[in-house]
Formats: structure tokens, sequence, C-alpha cells
């Protein structure tokens, strides 16, 4: 008998994962230099229903529903870290298991047998191990639930630009992507706080489907479907307040009453409650007949509304977000993004840079050269919740938005659609956080008289453009007077070294500078002097550019977590090399990397605008990513049993 067979359970584990970090490791430093990261395989997951996983088409068993909760935990969480305590709280709330947290290694372990690697060649596990937690890498993932947010995005979309057809069609699509009860049988606080989430996006889509049926003046469609949910939601007033309008709507006023009487009966009896003011407003309106105070298109003498609401001809598309406030410093960009001729622009720059706020100023001041409409996609290539949009939804979004219907067929059918809906149109469109030229380019219109903007973390140089603007950090007057403007004049001008060295501090990265800003602007009793002192360490630097929902380390994150593991590996260890910089002969010894392939890493980093060049061979981390990098090798060389696995792989970066 074997004696790794005599070793505990727990033992076992955690000797398969070193090794498997090993061979990982030894892999790279093989491989990277002469072959890229193979593509992934795809794994398909639903939580709109039971959870389930398929790994190209073929069912996967995901164990005992306790360890399904926990894949959910993280599932849901894509590119996030989970800690172990999070986990055991969301996987078993108030009654923890007997074994405590050493649990979680032995379902996490099981899970990666289970779901296998992102690639044949890197052995990446979907499930990764960081800073005391586990993430789930979601590249080469696909989740329901990203595609009913996009679907969802589609519905508002279509619905801002009055295409009711196109929103009611989304809403259709995205409600269709629901088999039953979210995450159905799965324990723990996680699950049923997901479950109850899910369950009011699937009313709140519903509710807008709804809303399009009554604008175009379909009652009955709408009656049948609420008669059906109402049993499951006995107590809602809004689903039956919709019924209602429903009802008297097909020309059926009493039904509608008797609706009213029905829940205002088990309010009452139930939970001793009269329906709220909206409900009885909804109630007066029926019984007067007024149409008006319903939001109900008119009815003829059928009792069927008529769509008079919907105009005939198309209605021209207006999707430029608001802008907030004004944009300080990029008057250069500006007037190239404007000038004449730049049929297709793309703009680039680290995360934080400015590149949406530019290319829909710019896209304001050109909206009058074109009849045709402003189109504003956001194509998610850097969302912390959901994939990257793929092009064939993109261009389904856009045919609609153009009044070309829905679209039909693979890839090329939908592109050439589009090139032919667009041919004699002057349109203007904005095509937001592209991961890639192979996402942005079926987007391109066919119209001589249309313009692209297209904005991205990465250079995409393998995209045919007529001008290309690359966004670096704000000049010194330009990132102190975005400062000034968001702290106000009066605190500025009272400490005008201090907002010269925030800053500096903040790398003059807009983004940074926002955070910084609104920190003060919130904080009535600091000084801003008081802001820079809590950033003169560097290590808690980072940590203090964050405000709710935004950071700069998070912003950096996603852009990190998208690399290949070679390129993420290139880029830890060049935060530890002095001063950030380092030839690319001099980080591949310190690899043991061949100098072809620590090039080819490093290139591409520059190319995602993580990594800068100042002179050929030579490669730089400035300011805030060189403190994420050292953040990242730092953490990398903590994590429990890292320290002997990077000694037997060779990984230490020694400069």
């Amino acid at each position: 008998m074997p004696r790794s067979a005599l070793l505990p359970l727990r033992a076992r584990i955690v000797l398969d994962q070193q090794f498997e970090e090993i061979g990982l490791m030894m892999a790279m430093a093989m491989t990277s230099a002469t072959m890229p990261d193979p593509a992934p395989r795809l794994l398909d997951f639903t939580v709109l229903g039971p959870l389930r996983a398929w790994r190209d088409g073929t069912r996967l068993d995901l164990g005992p529903l306790r360890q399904q909760a926990l894949l959910a935990a993280l599932l849901l969480r894509p590119d996030m870290t989970v800690s172990q305590r999070e986990l055991l709280d969301g996987v078993w709330g108030v009654e923890p298991p007997g074994s405590g947290s050493k649990i979680v290694p032995v379902y996490v372990h099981r899970l990666r047998r289970c779901l296998g690697t992102l690639g044949e060649g890197a052995q990446e596990p979907v499930i990764a191990r960081e800073r005391g937690g586990y993430r789930f890498v979601s590249r080469g993932t696909a989740v329901d639930v990203m595609r009913l947010d996009e679907a969802a995005d589609e519905a508002a979309a279509a619905r801002r630009s009055g295409d009711l057809e196109a929103a009611a069609s989304a809403c259709l699509d995205a409600l269709g992507l629901f088999q039953g009860e979210p995450l159905a049988g799965l324990p723990g606080p996680f699950a049923e706080a997901e479950r109850l989430r899910l369950e009011e996006r699937r009313l709140t889509l519903l509710q807008e489907k709804v809303e399009c049926q009554f604008q175009l003046g379909r009652f009955e469609d709408a009656v049948g479907e609420l008669h059906a949910l109402i049993p499951k939601h006995p107590h809602s007033e809004s689903l039956t307040s919709l019924l209602m309008r429903a009802l008297y709507g097909s020309g059926r006023q009493a039904d509608a009453l008797a609706a009213y009487s029905h829940l205002r009966r088990r309010l009452v009896e139930d939970l001793g409650v009269e329906p709220g003011e909206r409900l009885r407003r909804v109630h007066q309106a029926v019984l007067r007949g007024d149409d008006a105070a319903l939001d109900l298109v008119s009815r003829d003498e059928t009792g069927r509304g008529a769509s008079a609401r919907v105009p005939s001809a198309r209605r021209v598309p207006d999707e430029l977000p608001a802008e907030v406030g004004e944009l300080v410093g990029r008057e250069d960009e500006l007037a190239l993004l404007t000038g004449p001729r730049p049929a297709v622009a793309a703009v680039d720059g680290v995360a934080g840079a400015g590149k949406t706020a530019l290319a829909v100023r710019a896209a304001r001041a050109l909206r009058g050269d074109h009849p045709d409409g402003c189109l504003f996609v956001e194509l998610h290539g850097h969302s912390e919740r959901r994939g990257a949009v793929p092009p064939e939804r993109a261009l389904r979004r856009l045919l609609r938005a153009v009044g070309a219907g829905d679209g039909s067929g693979d890839l090329d059918e939908l592109a050439a659609s589009w090139r032919s809906a667009t041919a004699g149109l002057r349109l203007l469109l904005v095509l937001d956080d592209a991961s890639g030229a192979d996402q942005v380019r079926p987007l391109l219109p066919a119209g001589a008289g249309s313009r692209v903007l297209i904005t991205s973390r990465r250079r995409l140089v393998g995209l045919d453009v007529d001008r290309r603007v690359s966004l670096g950090p704000l000049t010194r007057q330009a990132s102190e007077a975005l400062l000034t403007r968001i702290v106000g004049a009066e605190r500025a001008a009272a400490e005008p070294v201090a907002v010269r060295e925030l800053a500096t501090m903040c790398d003059r990265l807009p983004l940074a500078l926002c955070i910084a800003g609104a920190r003060i602007q919130s904080r009535p009793a600091w000084a801003i002097g008081h802001l820079v002192r809590r950033m003169t360490d560097a290590r808690r630097r980072l940590g203090e550019l964050t405000a709710e929902d935004r950071s700069v380390e998070g912003a950096f994150r996603l852009s990190y977590d998208r690399l290949p593991s070679a390129e993420r590996r290139a880029f830890r260890a060049l935060g530890t090399a002095p001063d950030g910089r380092s030839g690319h002969r001099a980080l591949a010894a310190a690899l043991g990397w061949a100098a072809q392939g620590a090039e080819r890493a490093l290139e591409n980093l520059v190319d995602a605008n993580l990594v800068q060049q100042p002179a050929v061979h030579q490669y730089r981390l400035n300011g805030l990513l060189a403190l994420f990098a050292r953040e990242l090798a730092a953490e990398e060389a903590q994590a429990p049993g890292r320290a002997n696995l990077v000694a037997v792989a060779s990984a230490p970066a020694r400069f």
C-alpha cells in the first residue's frame, strides 16, 4: 500500500494542492516562453433554478448540497476573493459544522477535482486560492445570471430608445432563463438571500414587460400571466395593481374591481392592514374609468388597446449617459476625437483614466452631425459581476435600436445584417469597455457618415482604427484643478501644498483624484492635509482610495484578474524589482524563463496599460500600480505553504 494512502484526508488534500501548484509553476517556467496560454474549455453554470454545471456539454456531479452551496457562494461573486469565514457564515450560518473551518478546504478540493481546470496546458484551477480565501475565476465560464444581466440591460436600452417591441422581447428572453426557484434546495443564509434577490429581479422584469405590453395595447397578453403569478404572491399589491390595469385595459372593469376586493380581503384577514395608497388610487381610477390616471393607451370600442401611443416612424435613439461635472484636463484629447475624419477612434488607458467620460463628452459634441441617432453599448470587458458581452448579443441589440428587428443566424450573418441596416445611416456609436478587437470588429457600422468611439483598457492593436488616443495621467495643473472642483475652491485655496501632495499621491489618476476628493468633500471636519498624512504610509495608500463601491485597487484587480497566468506572474515580479523597473532579460533570469517569453509577457502588459515602456526592452511600474504589484507579490509569498512551493519551482524573482 502506498504511504500516501495512510495519510488523513486533510493532509492528502493539502499535498494534492501543493503538488498541483508546483506543477503549475514549473509548467509556466518551461512553457510560457514558447507558447501562449491555451484557450479555456467552456464551463456552463445555471443558478436560475437548481445549481447545475456542464463542461463541454457534459453534466457534472457537484456533490452534496452544502458543497453546492459553497460553490454558489463563490460563483455568484466571480473574481472576488471570499474568506473562509464568509464561506462558513454563508453556507452554515449560526450552526457551523463540527469540523469548523477545515471543511471548507475539503469542499474546495472536491469542487476543483469536479470542475477541472481552465486550460489543459496551464492547469489553472477554476477555484483559486488567494489572500486567505478562495476566488472563482470567471474566465472561460458562462453563468446564466450573466445572460440575465445582459438581457435586462438590452431591455432597458430598448425602452429608453422607444423600441417597446424590443424591450418586451428582451424581458421575455430574460424571464425565459428562469427554470424554477433560483438555487433550488440549497441551504444556508447566502443561498437564501440570493434566492430572494433573484426572485425580486424576476418580478421586476415581469413588471417591466407588462408595462411594455400596456403601452403596446396588449392587455389580454398580460392577464393570464398575472393570474398565474398572484397565487404565489397573495399579498403583492404591485402585482394586483398590474392585474387591475390589464383587466381594465381589456374591457373587464368589473373583474378589475373584483381583483381589488379579493386582495383587500386577504390583507385584512391575514395581516390586519388595508391596501396602500398607490393601490387605492388605482382602484379609484378604475371606478372613474380614468385611462390617463391608469397610464393606459385609449381603448377602441372592442375594448382592445389602440397603439396610438407608438409612433409610426422610427424614433431616433439617443442613448448617451448623463455627464457629471466638467471634463478636466483632456482638452487636447477631446480635440483629436472631435476633429475631422476619424470614422473610428479608440481611446485606451489604465483603469480609472477617464476613458468613458472623455468618450461621452466627445459624443455629445458630435451628436448634431449624426441625425440617425447616438447609440451607447456597454461591452463589460472589465466588469466585476458579469462577463464580456458576446458580439452576437451586442449586434442583436444594435439591430433593434435602428429598427431592423432582432436579427438571426450566426455572428457573420448578424454582422452582415448590421452593415446592411447601417449602410445609409449617419450614426454615432460609442462602444464602452471593450475586452479586445475581436469583440468590437463585427460591431462597426457600414455607413460612410457614421462615427465610432471605442474605449478599452487595452490598446486594441488588432483593430484597424483611424485614430488612437492613449490616456496617461493628468497634468499637475489639471489634477489640482479637478481636486479643487470637488473639495471646493475655499478649502483648496487654504491648503495649496496639501492639494499638490495629494494629487501626486494619487498619481494624477482621475479615479483616484475623484475618490480622494469625495472623501474630503464628505468630511467637513477634515483638513486636506489629514488625508495626505493618512496616505503617506505607502502600505495603506491603496486602502485609503476607496469610497463605497469604488476603489482604485478594485479597478486594478479587474484588469489583473483577466490576465493569463504568465502575465500575472510577470506583473507581480516587476513589482518586486528595484524602483519597479526591469529589462526583459533581467526579469527572465529572475523567473527562470527564456528571454523571449519574458519579453512577450511584458509587451502584453504594456498593451494592457498596466506597465509603461520608457525605452526599448525597458519596463516600469509607476506609483499606485507599483504598490498594487508589490501587494500581490507579498500576498503570494505569504499564502500557506507558498514559501516551500516557490523554492521548489525556482519562482522567486531575484534582480
